[in-house]
């Protein structure tokens, strides 16, 4: 019986005699070239054809998707409709943003301001004289309800009470005088803002760029033929007015 050692079980491989090892240890050279050529010819086979299937993949995949000229014709038309309606859109905008504003400066002329400014003049008034008659009326009030509370009660009890009513009735006075002046600064201001936007909107802003406002026998002169009918013209310009007088005839001297 052929004796088996233990290392043969964990040998990586085994030689049943020592030339059969020898042959194992040192392979013959050109068996191993071959076997290396086989190799490296089954991994060319390998990447050619895995190149080759994702190649195939790649065309069956391109052949699914839409082409270019199919994906930006949509896009490409939009554009093409909103290029034509933008002029005629940018033209209504612009007209009507134009009566928008030709409204709002319809509103901002010398003689409405003039009447808004009275009307808030007026009413500025008209509070500020209301105001200290009704302080004055709520003063009595507290100092009424006041008096009825302290009859009732004894002096030394209500003594400090008293005094700390007293210092909020003249806080409470403080502050709706500090309010209505307040108020009154502001509605001022208000006024003298509106007053100064009448006085630049008014033509004697005009006169100082240069202008001049021609009258003829009291009427606003605004052409030659109205001139010349006028007995006497007035000229008014931002320093002053000049009045010039006719002859019979109708010519100025």
């Amino acid at each position: 019986e052929t004796d088996t050692t233990l290392i043969d079980f964990v040998s990586d491989m085994r030689a049943p005699t020592p030339t059969a090892a020898a042959e194992l240890a040192v392979p013959v050279r050109l068996d191993l070239l071959a076997w290396v050529d086989q190799q490296g010819a089954r991994l060319s086979r390998a990447l050619s054809t895995g190149v080759t299937q994702r190649q195939q993949r790649v065309r069956d995949l391109g052949r699914a998707l839409p082409k270019v000229e199919t994906l930006v014709e949509g896009p490409r038309q939009r554009l093409d409709y909103l290029g034509e309606r933008l002029p005629g859109a940018l033209n209504a905008a612009a007209a009507k943003k134009r009566v928008a504003l030709s409204n709002a400066g319809g509103a901002l002329r010398p003689a409405t301001l003039a009447r808004g400014i009275a009307a808030e003049r007026r009413r500025l008034d008209d509070l500020g004289g209301r105001l200290t008659p009704a302080l004055q009326r709520k003063l009595n009030d507290k100092a009424q309800s006041f008096g009825q509370v302290a009859r009732g009660l004894q002096p030394r009890l209500v003594q400090g009470d008293v005094t700390r009513k007293g210092e909020q009735l003249t806080n409470l006075i403080g502050r709706l005088s500090d309010r209505a002046s307040r108020q009154q600064s502001e509605r001022q201001a208000r006024l003298d803002a509106l007053d100064r936007l009448r006085e630049t909107l008014g033509y004697k802003e005009t006169l100082k760029r240069g202008y001049a406002v021609v009258r003829g026998d009291g009427q606003v002169v605004t052409d030659t033929k109205a001139a010349k009918a006028a007995r006497d013209l007035e000229v008014e310009f931002a320093d002053g007015r000049v009045t010039l007088n006719s002859n019979p005839q109708g010519s100025l001297f």
